[in-house]
């Protein structure tokens, strides 16, 4: 399963294993990220969503994202693009996509039946539109 992570998710998923509870917030983001270690899901990313990567995470706070990125580059796929065509931002901007968040979907659309995980709530608020438009699952965590 082709899978595209915004930065929000791996960023909030940094946290301490302390707080982890069955079903919270946390453990559903970690378990997303799992899926990926586990080898269950394929991680797309492109330029952009290393660079966000990298910039949010400073130091890592549990194993999970420590080893999601060692694990990134060997075992996700790098996608060629960070943009969308212009055809493609038109349609974004009729769906009321941010227009600062098409490298999600550019790097998910390099992908095959690919959902992306989110955790804001504008995103997810488009994910019919997506799912019509690209084919791509949006999943709020």
């Amino acid at each position: 399963m082709d899978t595209v992570y915004d930065t929000t998710v791996i960023s909030l998923a940094n946290g301490d294993l302390v707080g982890r509870k069955r079903g919270n917030a946390l453990d559903k983001r970690l378990s997303a990220l799992e899926q990926f270690l586990k080898g269950h899901r394929v991680a797309w990313y492109n330029n952009c969503l290393l660079n966000e990567y990298s910039a949010h995470i400073l130091e890592y706070r549990n194993d999970i994202t420590e080893i999601f990125f060692a694990m990134l580059v060997d075992r996700g796929r790098k996608a060629k693009k960070n943009t969308l065509t212009r055809h493609q931002h038109a349609l974004l901007r009729s769906i009321r996509w941010p227009s600062h968040d098409q490298h999600l979907l550019a790097a998910a659309l390099e992908g095959r039946s690919t959902t992306l995980f989110v955790t804001e709530v504008t995103l997810y608020n488009c994910a019919a539109s997506v799912k019509r438009i690209f084919d791509i699952r949006v999943k709020l965590l």
